[in-house]
């Protein structure tokens, strides 16, 4: 039975081929809101313990009777993760969210996050993935210095830099481009960085300004509820959240993104899933290294 699945949704991905990187946005999706890049999978099929895309209506609707306090930790330079995700039944890859380092850039100290997603070789015969997105993040005001990403998705390729320049209060593309900003900002990757220090209020929601394709938008994060999960790196009781964009952007019209954050000091993610138009995907916690 697994086999025919695996065949009905590869036969699928290749007649998206011709289309584009339509398989990548939605992993993107789910890197990037990041609150997080990302593209992998294993086949969870027949798991019972794994909670489906709760109801944001029910949540939301729900009054705030608690919040999680902010962290002004909650990672430490070495934090890795690895991540399974998977395109349907289809186990695509693997996915790592990583903190190797706190470098020097301009004289201010800034964490360097790193998302890569690379397809497994099964997937890469049907649509090979290697992605890499890094930011440059601000630790102590936490704001996005720099991004960067590098995209090999399929015979697409994509390669390019974003870069904040305080002064006059822009973002510098690669291409020498500037676009306007209120202020420092968050990229594709710092803002789910941003989300595991932030107080949560449960029922809640919480906000920041985000910038990525050229545009700056508020980013909205509501806080649904609690849940319990279980994933091959252990059972977690989890705060549930649900990135959005207000003015469009990377979630409009394109499905819903959930994340599910230990809740703990860490506020660790332990699973993603978002539903699109060509399907579901869904990232699941393999191994986590704390750092030191």
């Amino acid at each position: 039975m697994y086999v025919n699945h695996r065949t009905a949704h590869a036969s699928h991905i290749r007649g998206q081929r011709g289309h584009g990187p339509v398989v990548s946005r939605a992993v993107r999706a789910l890197l990037a809101a990041a609150l997080l890049a990302i593209l992998a999978c294993w086949p969870a099929a027949g798991r019972g313990d794994e909670p489906e895309l709760p109801d944001s209506v029910d949540f939301t609707r729900s009054p705030a009777v608690d919040t999680l306090p902010a962290v002004a930790e909650p990672f430490h330079a070495g934090e890795s993760l690895r991540f399974s995700v998977q395109y349907g039944f289809v186990h695509a890859g693997s996915a790592w969210l990583e903190v190797p380092e706190v470098a020097d850039w301009n004289g201010h100290r800034a964490w360097r996050l790193v998302a890569r997603a690379e397809s497994n070789g099964f997937f890469d015969k049907i649509y090979k993935v290697r992605n890499r997105i890094e930011s440059l993040w601000d630790q102590d005001s936490l704001f996005s210095w720099r991004y960067f990403e590098n995209r090999h998705e399929g015979k697409y390729t994509a390669m390019d830099t974003i870069t904040y320049e305080p002064d006059s209060l822009r973002m510098l593309y690669s291409n020498g481009q500037t676009y306007p900003v209120p202020g420092p900002v968050q990229d594709a990757l710092s803002s789910f960085y941003l989300t595991r220090t932030r107080a949560l209020p449960i029922g809640g929601e919480i906000g920041f300004d985000y910038h990525a394709s050229r545009k700056t938008a508020p980013m909205e994060v509501r806080v649904l509820g609690r849940q319990t999960v279980k994933t091959p790196a252990g059972k977690f009781n989890c705060v549930v959240l649900e990135p959005l964009l207000k003015a469009g952007g990377i979630f409009k019209n394109k499905g819903r993104l959930v994340i599910w954050l230990t809740d703990d000091d860490r506020r660790m993610p332990v699973l993603m899933k978002s539903k699109v138009m060509i399907g579901s995907v869904k990232v699941v916690l393999q191994e986590a290294k704390s750092g030191t």
